[in-house]
């Protein structure tokens, strides 16, 4: 199955109104610096470009992936499926687009909201056929039932940074009940649950699992019952109103009466409650999950912030991310077979001392749903058939090759990421912060990434290869070269221009 030029457009529908953007003299500086190394960096990404072209060109070079695609494609019980991917303009969509047609499949692409000029991941050669969608609700989801029914789509996985979270639900929900189409996606009532952390803690409260304290205190005597009942325990307390951590005040404190002076300072009253929530002491996590039919699917966890760790070979380490991969499987286990999407939950270390021993407890705190979940399964090198995850959506008898004694290896790289696991062994990386250090690196984690986000404020070209591949360069070439540069240019107009 050939793919036709990267150039064929099938259709586009162009936006209502032209977007408004709120340009500062910083940003306009940051343009300013990405358009100069554009033009400093062309002749030698050019050159890149174009020995990109001719080695591929050429077939000088052997590579694996492009190998295993000819195979499925020559194997006559290798059926392809046809995947929609919106926001192929990110490069998360892109690297999935890329795992998907390696893997025999024929991806369709595009983007939603982009008016101006062609992103460039809808440039790359795995990309079958392009769209250019509306950001207008009112012709979104029949855009996307067209291009279902012109396409023969067969599993739609919406990324774009440009559809909120309800209207993909609403998209996925008439989709499937129009068409054939499978969509990787929250239905719209777990959308609205889980966008509050409130009501997604009690969600999971009521399912039996592991939760953070978090308690409306109107009165002192309240914060002393909640701190003399779980002894154990470390808290947090500050004002309803959100603020900086620097506000909130720790609790307990090192004895009994240092704890009753300073909780005798806090004004707390019915007309002015305050927020009493349990402090992780060993550190925040996100798992990041691929979710299908309420199975886990596919799953990374990655601290918060990188910290202190012990040694590698501790089985704490292995306990510890055990446990999480447990205490998720748990979770999908009881939001049931309605559940399929993408989603990241935090989840908080803490450790209780009894006198003869230290144990160590996860907790879940919150969750994050939509791009910024999908950005933590694939910013960094995700395994390299981490598509067929996806593709467990499909029933069976459709699902890759039509043979129920062939299951999909959804993880078999002979050297796995550390971050990722196949279920069959544990974890073997794991950040832990030593309790007594943990204020110290944590600010010297803080002024790194300050550092780190200045850095990449002014020169934001530092991460410029991410997207690089040599099978498939001009995605590459096109976004720095092309599309990200013309379309800061034309932001310039449409925007509004203010001193700060």
């Amino acid at each position: 199955m050939a793919s036709p030029p990267w150039y064929k457009i099938a259709g586009s529908y162009k936006a209502d109104g032209r977007p408004t953007f709120k340009f500062t003299v910083s940003r306009i500086y940051r343009l300013a610096i990405q358009i100069l190394t554009s033009l400093m960096l062309l002749p030698l990404d050019t050159f890149i470009l174009l020995s990109a072209a001719l080695l591929n060109h050429f077939h000088l070079l052997h590579h694996q992936q492009r190998h295993n695609r000819q195979l499925l494609l020559q194997n006559p019980r290798f059926y392809p499926k046809t995947i929609l991917i919106t926001g192929i303009n990110t490069t998360r969509g892109l690297k999935l687009a890329r795992q998907f047609y390696y893997g025999g499949h024929r991806v369709i692409g595009a983007d939603v909201g982009l008016s101006l000029i062609r992103s460039g991941g809808s440039m790359s050669n795995t990309i079958f056929t392009y769209y250019s969608l509306s950001s207008s609700k009112a012709q979104y989801v029949s855009s996307m039932i067209d291009i279902i029914h012109r396409e023969k789509v067969d599993l739609w996985i919406p990324y774009s940074d440009n559809v909120n979270q309800i209207d993909d639900a609403i998209a996925k929900s008439t989709i499937e009940s129009r068409t054939g189409c499978r969509c990787l996606h929250l239905n719209v009532d777990y959308v609205a649950l889980f966008s509050r952390d409130d009501s997604f803690i009690q969600h999971v409260r009521e399912r039996g699992l592991p939760v953070i304290e978090r308690h409306n205190v109107q009165s002192r005597d309240s914060v002393h019952r909640i701190l003399n009942r779980s002894p154990n325990k470390a808290y947090l307390i500050h004002k309803t109103s959100k603020g900086t951590l620097r506000d909130a005040v720790s609790l307990p404190k090192s004895t009994p009466s240092q704890t009753y002076a300073e909780v005798s300072m806090i004004a707390i009253s019915k007309d002015k409650p305050w927020v009493l929530k349990q402090r992780a002491r060993l550190g925040n996590y996100w798992a990041d999950l691929v979710l299908v039919r309420g199975v886990v699917r596919a799953m990374k966890v990655r601290p918060l912030r990188p910290q202190l760790s012990i040694k590698n070979d501790s089985k704490m380490e292995t306990g510890l991310y055990e446990t999480i991969r447990r205490l998720m499987d748990e979770f999908a286990e009881r939001a049931g077979p309605r559940i399929s999407g993408h989603l990241s939950i935090k989840i908080m270390v803490d450790e209780e001392i009894a006198p003869n021993s230290v144990s160590y407890i996860v907790y879940i705190g919150g969750c994050r749903q939509g791009s910024i979940a999908v950005a933590g399964l694939l910013d960094d090198d995700p395994p390299s058939n981490l598509y067929s995850s996806y593709l467990e959506l499909l029933s069976p008898e459709v699902n890759g090759i039509a043979d129920s004694d062939i299951k999909s290896q959804v993880y078999t790289k002979s050297k796995p990421s550390r971050e990722w696991t196949n279920y069959s062994t544990a974890w073997n990386q794991i950040h832990i912060p030593v309790p007594s250090v943990v204020q110290s690196a944590e600010e010297l984690w803080i002024k790194i990434q300050r550092l780190r986000d200045s850095v990449l404020h002014f020169v934001p070209f530092v991460d410029r290869m991410e997207n690089f591949s040599v099978l498939d360069p001009l995605p590459w070439w096109w976004h720095y070269h092309v599309s990200q540069p013309v379309s800061g240019i034309f932001s310039l107009f449409d925007g509004e221009v203010e001193i700060q």
